[in-house]
């Protein structure tokens, strides 16, 4: 489990993706709901302080994020970079449905890309 979280290595499958996924998503529409509001009001004049907070405390969910979708990237034998589309609000979310949600696993051998070596 802690290497399916929290790992960069590695493949999943589109199942594994999802039942991931969803609770993320799930979790992330809370902490919008919830916490962004609550640290609103323990922070309203400083900016720099709030946003800090909020950081601190979404950083186990980017990170799960991250991992899971760089993983389902190797699947489809691709680059973990390709990740970082989902910094793009609206065609991040389009490109996760699509590309790591719905499309299958690419064929062939060993497709995890390879680390070069020093």
């Amino acid at each position: 489990m802690r290497q399916l979280l929290f790992g960069f290595e590695g493949r999943i499958g589109r199942i594994a993706f999802w039942s991931v996924q969803i609770p993320v998503l799930v979790l992330f529409w809370l902490y919008g709901q919830h916490v962004d509001p609550l640290l609103a009001r323990w922070f309203p004049y400083s900016v720099f302080e709030g946003l800090t907070a909020a950081l601190v405390l979404a950083a186990p969910l980017i990170w799960v994020q991250c991992a899971i979708v760089i993983k389902r990237c190797h699947d489809r034998g691709k680059s973990g970079f390709w990740a970082l589309l989902l910094f793009i609000p609206a065609i991040g979310l389009l490109w996760l449905l699509v590309d790591c949600g719905l499309l299958p696993p690419a064929t062939g051998k060993d497709l995890t890309p390879r680390r070069s070596a020093p």
